[in-house]
């Protein structure tokens, strides 16, 4: 995509560089696909992954919250952006938030030949005609086919790409001390600690699960750890539940437990289950659109959403039955190599802005004639 000629700049967008997903995959498309622009630029809030970025030589620009729609603001995250924009000769903005996107598709009125690439990370209900405003001149790309379908039949958009999200991490067949010193079965809930993630009902399915030896440990912070530390000692779980808080050893807690689980409400594409999948996990989920389409009865237990009584069972089940467990997480490994690997995210990525690129030439030339 580099062009002698031209410089081709892309700019990420993102609310945050903070603990989630879609940060998450905002760090990856930028350190891993740098080599391919002359330039590469994020814009958010800021957080945990702008040290990485910098390191990577990746400039970060702080700007307010997308996501905060006061007058004063948005003409505030306008100016920030067109400036960003003009000061660095941006050609690509890659955003990867609606609000992002409503923003970029202002500012395509003051820079027309800009491109505009839209990553939909989760499924939305709300806003439709804003929403569809928004995406009106962009590049749609959707996590999985749950967002995809979302895009078409919700939002109205007509030509979507679908990439999946790759998970990219270290190699280690290390455990951390303080989950493996537990005796009994240890299962793990990697996830953001916030309502969309489900937890109150995970929590309170660890009351019933009929296993006393079953210990959950929660990987992760947020805005409700507090609340969930508080229900834990409610039900007298504290001996049973344990907050880890985030942390960089992602990999070796996986390792030490023997199974997964995640209680969310819903998803784009879950990465917290790619993350179990790659390390040869099975899990225990919950049957919405962007899990389902990863979970099946070969490499995990679905069960109702918002149900502690099902999501008890399932724990008791796996926590019982070691060969069923060890199936599934084997089939599991196998899923996660044919559809999930990182290289071929990355490539899809890569190659869908080097089409992206030769049409926008097209249409630039045919407009200038």
């Amino acid at each position: 995509m580099k062009n002698g000629k031209q410089k081709n700049n892309i700019l990420h967008i993102s609310r945050t560089m903070d603990i989630g997903g879609a940060e998450r995959i905002v760090y990856q498309l930028a350190t891993d696909l740098k080599d391919e622009f002359n330039q590469v630029h994020v814009a958010s809030t800021g957080g945990l992954w702008e040290e990485k970025l910098a390191e990577n030589g990746i400039q970060h620009h702080r700007i307010l919250d997308v996501d905060r729609k006061q007058p004063a603001t948005v003409f505030k995250i306008l100016a920030s952006l067109s400036k960003i924009i003009k000061e660095n000769e941006i050609t690509l903005v890659h955003t990867h938030h609606r609000m992002a996107a409503f923003y970029i598709r202002l500012l395509q009125m003051r820079h027309p030949t800009l491109i505009h690439v839209y990553t939909a990370h989760n499924v939305f209900k709300d806003k439709l005609p804003l929403y569809k405003f928004a995406l009106g001149k962009a590049h749609a790309i959707a996590v999985g086919e749950a967002v995809n379908e979302n895009l078409k039949a919700d939002v109205g958009i007509k030509e979507t790409t679908v990439i999946y999200n790759g998970v990219l991490m270290k190699e280690s067949q290390d455990t951390v001390s303080e989950i493996v010193q537990t005796p009994g079965v240890r299962i793990g809930c990697i996830a953001r600690l916030s309502e969309q993630k489900g937890l109150s009902y995970l929590i309170q399915a660890m009351s019933l699960v009929i296993n006393p030896n079953v210990s959950l440990f929660l990987v992760g912070d947020g805005e409700l750890r507090n609340d969930l530390m508080n229900q834990t000692k409610e039900l007298n779980l504290e001996e049973r539940i344990h907050f880890l808080g985030y942390r960089s050893d992602v990999v070796e807690c996986i390792n030490s437990f023997d199974f997964l689980v995640s209680s969310s409400l819903y998803e784009g594409l879950a990465l917290n289950v790619i993350e179990t999948f790659m390390n040869g996990k099975t899990i225990v989920a919950t049957d919405i659109p962007g899990i389902k389409e990863i979970v099946n009865d070969d490499n995990g237990i679905l069960v109702p959403v918002k149900n502690s009584k099902a999501i008890a069972r399932a724990i008791d089940k796996l926590s019982e039955e070691d060969r069923l467990r060890e199936k599934l997480a084997k089939q599991a490994r196998l899923d996660y190599e044919l559809k999930y690997s990182y290289s071929a995210f990355i490539n899809s990525y890569k190659q869908f802005y080097t089409i992206i690129y030769k049409k926008s030439k097209v249409l630039h030339y045919t407009y200038i004639l």
